[in-house]
């Protein structure tokens, strides 16, 4: 082989070799870039959900993640749903002239909320969490009183809806969420599980009490109402009823409330997803615009749970069609009680 032959054999290494290096380094720039933006992605992916998450819970009690920064303002009034299909009755249409309407039509105080840290290994939460579990394994009612709060009072309203109403409390099944928050200047732990209810999930607020222990707010844990679904209907009480419902905008509208250009409607379904009635409230009142406002997220089938009182028409021609007295609060939980 002459001197030439080797001289251009070497050189045509050297290129072979330089490009290998040149793709190597290409190569490796390349996957690390690729994965950096994959871990980047992960990352941004990961907040998202954990605001999400976040905002779910704010919404499951009854409060805007705007809240959660300052003051609520009064809610921007979107235009009416569009309306969903009526639902079949079985009851003939009355043509009466319909009732006066609701007696208080101001929406319910805007509440503030500040969410607050949470050191899931803090005492307060294992003390919260271990007297839940104690909740959940105690049988009777007499029993759990002193796991709750307000006791004094609840005892007999546990009473009334255990004994009188037959109620059950709701299976709780897997932890799904915790969080601490200053609403309206009381300090909550919540707890969220998913469960049989019709929105899937359970929420469960405890409250500090005098001694700083945290005790269950029973009353929004069971979803207590002064009657139970069945016993309102039945009775069809025309002096107004506290009731807790998960409500949405709906178009239902028959007997004393068949004027839709007069009335609003609203489905109030029971806790336990058994039972509904449609409550309504007079167009044009503050209340009937804070409701479009709050409850134009809901669609087909989400809710919202909300604290209320409702009555009967006088001399009702059906057992599901209720005035909306007042909306007590936008939520289950109910402070300052």
């Amino acid at each position: 082989m002459t001197s030439g032959s080797i001289g251009s054999h070497r050189a045509f290494l050297g290129v072979c070799i330089t490009l290998c290096v040149c793709l190597a380094l290409t190569l490796f720039v390349g996957w690390r870039w690729y994965f950096e933006v994959l871990v980047k992605r992960s990352t941004l992916i990961g907040l998202a959900e954990k605001n999400d998450e976040r905002i779910r819970e704010l919404e499951n009690l009854g409060l805007s993640i705007d809240a959660a920064m300052t003051k609520a303002e009064p809610p921007t009034l979107p235009a009416l749903p569009t309306a969903s299909p009526t639902e079949p009755t079985s009851e003939t249409p009355s043509k009466s002239a319909a009732p006066a309407p609701a007696r208080d039509d101001q929406p319910p105080a805007a509440s503030t909320i500040e969410e607050l840290p949470l050191k899931e290994t803090g005492d307060d939460v294992v003390q919260a969490l271990a007297l839940l579990e104690q909740y959940w394994q105690t049988e009777k009612w007499q029993d759990r009183v002193p796991l709750v709060a307000h006791s004094e009072r609840v005892a007999a309203l546990m009473k009334d809806y255990y004994e009188t109403q037959g109620g059950t409390d709701p299976a709780p099944s897997g932890l799904a969420g915790k969080a601490r928050y200053l609403i309206d200047g009381s300090e909550i732990l919540y707890f969220s599980y998913t469960s049989n209810r019709p929105t899937g999930s359970l929420e469960i607020a405890m409250l500090r009490d005098p001694q700083g222990k945290f005790l269950i707010d029973w009353e929004s844990l069971v979803g207590y109402g002064e009657l139970s679904f069945a016993d309102f209907r039945q009775q069809r009480p025309s002096k107004p009823v506290i009731l807790r419902a998960y409500v949405r905008l709906f178009e239902y509208y028959n007997f004393e409330f068949a004027d839709s250009s007069k009335y609003i409607c609203v489905k109030l379904t029971s806790e336990n997803g058994a039972s509904s009635l449609y409550a309504y409230c007079q167009r044009g009142t503050a209340l009937a615009r804070w409701l479009e406002s709050d409850l134009a997220s809901t669609g087909p089938s989400s809710f919202k749970g909300y604290t209320m009182r409702v009555a009967f028409p006088p001399d009702a021609k059906s057992n599901q069609c209720v005035l909306l007295d007042k909306v007590i609060t936008p939520r289950w939980l109910m402070l300052g009680n």
